[in-house]
């Protein structure tokens, strides 16, 4: 017979076990975006006008340059959208890349290695965002890295 210590111990070590196991990974959803601290050396390649709304879109000209040389966006890549409606900028979207980090989401939600964050113009994270909607959306652009800007990016002139 097992003594009750000892079962509650083995019970959690299986729990963290558990825990820890790579499909668990894959329920855990982070969200590891982050706002960019070089937002201001940022270049904006893209301007989406829509009505009374919009977005700029930005990238670092390191990333413009990878892009337009035909690479593969690497891990650490950051783009932000700044979200205009009636002129006034109401927020920001970022996309951000990490290594291994679609392992964070079961393998129907994967934007390959992409994390999505909504931000207010404080440039905060507006918890209220459903970055599950962005995801999903970006999914049927897994042909371009799951971007749907790649193509301005590419054509960008400074």
């Amino acid at each position: 017979m097992i003594p009750v210590y000892q079962f509650s111990f083995t019970a959690a070590i299986i729990a963290l076990l558990a825990l820890f196991a790579p499909g668990a990974m894959a329920q855990a959803e982070n969200n590891r975006a982050t706002f960019p601290a070089n937002f201001d050396q940022m270049v904006m390649y893209g301007d989406y006008r829509r009505g009374t709304g919009g977005e700029l879109a930005y990238a670092l000209r390191e990333t413009i340059d990878i892009a337009k040389a035909g690479q593969p966006l690497p891990p650490g890549t950051r783009l932000v959208l700044e979200i205009y409606n009636n002129g006034a900028l109401t927020g920001y979207f970022v996309m951000e890349k990490g290594i291994d980090w679609g392992l964070d989401f079961a393998a129907e939600q994967r934007t390959g290695d992409w994390h999505f964050q909504q931000f207010g113009t404080d440039k905060q994270v507006r918890r209220t965002a459903i970055a599950a909607r962005c995801q999903s959306c970006h999914q049927s652009q897994a042909a371009d890295d799951y971007m749907f800007t790649i193509d301005r990016m590419r054509a960008h002139i400074p």
